[in-house]
């Protein structure tokens, strides 16, 4: 198909219609009127005959102008759609050229009647008048020069030939004279009508500018529209495909875990063993897939976190991972670290991610995991440092992601589907942190996150990690305001034997609090401070959060709401730990039953004696090596021991050798007594000998 193509004229034609718009609204023609006004007294006086006759150049000039104002409208109401003759500029120019013949001869017939042999001051000063009348004219008829040319030609063109024929120097000079002027102005409308295209041109520009924008406002509200509603639908399919491909997956790793503890031959379990291991790694890209797919910024129920408490959570659970490889997995954290801004699930989720893959990595040697505060104070490191193979410059752009495992040979090897750092990438980023990594190769590498400080103060606020048996025999006070949060604590509580004192109002709390005995006292954040501040309250104090509250400065322990029974359990039983060894002197456990329990019920009985095997040979190495370093006075080494022993003890559940180890650790960077390190250290030696009795004691196999 082909397509004609408009003449040079016809794509020229909005700037020439813009410029006959100049023209008639420029169009002034009254204006000429007060020169024509001056010239008839100047007449009579010159002429010294009085008559009539000057005056009638002012008729005609007058009802030219009456002409020129009724063109000037009809121009403004004509027709704006095309396909007639009225809607063409052109037609326009020309009745507009044409009246400005009409207008400029009215002058020059009016030059007849005006001009007076003889006096030549009559003759200057009527053309003086007449250049500034053309002056005059010049302002809107420059917009196109046609109706200037033809204006001054008729009007001029009588009084230079009236000049001429006078004869004389001063009379042709004066001819001379107005030819100049009106030459110089006709060659003046060029460049104006050049400026005035140039000027129209980026006008229609700028107005089809302003249309292509507006047509791309619309186009981007539209897009933007489709996309969020395209985002709703991606988020209500990935929750019916989450809930979909889980419900059926956890029934089949359920009934997998059932026949693996089922009595089988060998062959049997061998293939179901397979089985779950294959199940556990759907499930594991499932969840990743999600995460990556699903905006949940705004479905976090919790915006602040124990930094520690997350690391410890995450080190218990991959604790027997890491024993499986005979790798040592440590944590670091110190104490007083400040609470992050970030959902407890998601800075688990990440801290996960990265130390899973480290131990992945990592064929001999240690993983650690260390905490820190940043030296501006406004947030907390997270690092996971291996000693695998490292990463290669040439694949570290890839790292972040998605499907993108690095090394192809080595991630079939481990079965990655590239998901676990393009997930913690995300889970950061949405939190306000930043990820990044070092690495050389060969050395191993260091991934590493930040997460922003929490605006609530610094508090012992326990999450649901682990789980902990109901307390018992514990006598409580209990005021809130608010029913639905009493209930739920006094029903997580009494139905285990445990006394809850409610108070109806702050008066009866404060006082039932200073006058009678409480293992605890639980209560909301805006009531702790002045709890604290009544005389005689001497029982630990337990604040209940709920969404947007801070936590309180004078409260041992806070926890959020919506409450778990395990959160409120642990809380409870860290108060009892506390009040036991300060108090009552009591021994602390060796190892923590209901953690093994589930432990057990995790990884198997026949899994769980060969972890506890290999733990108890290298704790025996770590103890060891330990006094040996007491024994050299290299209390360094001493502590970095201890930390060792710290990560690999608690990652266990065995709670008094990794208090003793951690308290070790404290004094080797503090104190300088030989006597009391030396103690302390025997105190880890010997809690180590009891966890390992403890250990044989309960798994016989383990010996």
């Amino acid at each position: 198909m082909s397509v004609e193509i408009p003449p040079q004229e016809n794509r020229a034609d909005p700037v020439f219609a813009g410029r006959i718009d100049v023209l008639y609204a420029l169009g002034r023609h009254y204006l000429s009127l007060p020169f024509a006004i001056l010239c008839v007294p100047a007449t009579l006086i010159a002429g010294h005959t009085a008559s009539i006759l000057p005056l009638m150049p002012l008729l005609l000039q007058l009802a030219v102008v009456i002409a020129a104002e009724q063109l000037t409208t009809a121009y403004k109401n004509r027709p704006r759609d095309g396909g007639t003759k009225f809607s063409d500029p052109r037609f326009w120019a020309r009745r507009y050229t044409f009246v400005s013949a009409i207008s400029g001869a009215t002058w020059g017939v009016a030059s007849l009647f005006w001009f007076v042999w003889d006096s030549f001051p009559a003759q200057a000063y009527l053309a003086l008048a007449f250049l500034g009348m053309t002056a005059t004219e010049f302002i809107a008829r420059s917009a196109y020069r046609p109706a200037y040319l033809v204006h001054t030609v008729f009007a001029l063109g009588p009084l230079v030939g009236l000049l001429l024929w006078q004869g004389g120097l001063y009379a042709d000079c004066a001819a001379i004279l107005c030819v100049l002027f009106a030459c110089v102005l006709v060659s003046y409308c060029a460049g104006m009508a050049r400026l005035l295209d140039e000027s129209l041109q980026l006008r229609n520009e700028n107005g089809q500018l302003i249309i292509r924008l507006q047509r791309e406002k619309g186009d981007a509200i539209h897009a933007r529209d489709a996309a969020e509603a395209s985002a709703h639908a991606k988020s209500a399919f990935i929750a019916n495909i989450s809930h979909e491909l889980r419900t059926p997956l956890n029934a089949l790793l359920g009934m997998a875990q059932l026949l693996e503890r089922a009595e089988m031959p060998k062959q049997q379990s061998d293939h179901v063993r397979v089985m779950l291991q294959a199940g556990r790694g759907l499930q594991t890209l499932i969840d990743d897939v999600i995460a990556l797919t699903r905006d949940d910024i705004d479905q976090l129920e919790d915006e602040d976190c124990d930094p520690a408490q997350a690391a410890r959570s995450v080190t218990r659970l991959l604790q027997p991972r890491a024993w499986e490889k005979h790798l040592r997995l440590t944590l670091s954290a110190p104490s007083g670290l400040p609470r992050v801004a970030a959902d407890p699930r998601k800075v688990r989720q990440a801290l996960l991610k990265l130390t899973d893959n480290a131990l992945k990595f990592t064929e001999r040697g240690l993983v650690e995991i260390r905490l820190e505060e940043t030296d501006d104070g406004r947030s907390v490191r997270f690092c996971v440092t291996d000693t695998g193979l490292g990463v290669p410059e040439e694949i570290s752009h890839l790292l972040f992601r998605p499907f993108t495992p690095g090394d192809s040979s080595y991630a079939r090897k481990e079965q990655g589907a590239g998901l676990g750092l393009a997930v913690a990438k995300r889970v950061i980023e949405q939190a306000g942190g930043k990820i990044d990594f070092t690495s050389k190769p060969g050395e191993g590498a260091q991934f590493f996150f930040t997460l922003p400080v929490s605006g609530t103060a610094t508090g012992a606020v326990r999450g649901d990690e682990g789980q902990f048996a109901a307390p018992a025999g514990l006598t409580l006070l209990l005021f809130t305001r608010i029913p639905a949060v009493a209930d739920t604590v006094a029903n997580l509580l009494e139905p285990f034997g445990n006394h809850v004192v409610r108070a109806g109002s702050m008066a009866e709390a404060a006082e039932r609090a200073g006058k009678e005995s409480f293992d605890a006292i639980i209560t909301g954040a805006g009531e702790v401070d002045m709890l604290a501040a009544s005389p005689g309250v001497k029982a630990p104090l337990l604040a209940v959060l709920l969404r947007g509250d801070r936590a309180p400065a004078a409260t041992d322990l806070v926890l959020r709401w919506p409450l778990e029974a395990a959160q409120l359990y642990r809380a409870l039983a860290e108060i009892n730990q506390r009040e036991g060894a300060d108090g009552n002197g009591e021994i602390a456990a060796a190892i923590d039953p209901v953690f093994f329990s589930t432990l057990e019920k995790s990884v198997g009985v026949k899994t769980l004696v060969e972890i506890l095997q290999c733990y108890i040979v290298t704790a025996e190495q770590l103890t060891n090596a330990l006094a040996q370093a007491c024994g050299d006075e290299k209390w360094v080494e001493a502590g970095r021991l201890a930390q060792d022993i710290t990560g690999a003890a608690g990652g266990l559940g065995l709670t008094a050798i990794a208090q003793a180890a951690r308290d070790f650790a404290h004094m080797a960077r503090e104190c300088e007594n030989r006597h009391e390190l030396c103690n302390a250290a025997q105190i880890v030696v010997g809690e180590h000998i009891r966890a390992r009795q403890a250990l044989i004691h309960l798994y016989p196999d383990v010996a």
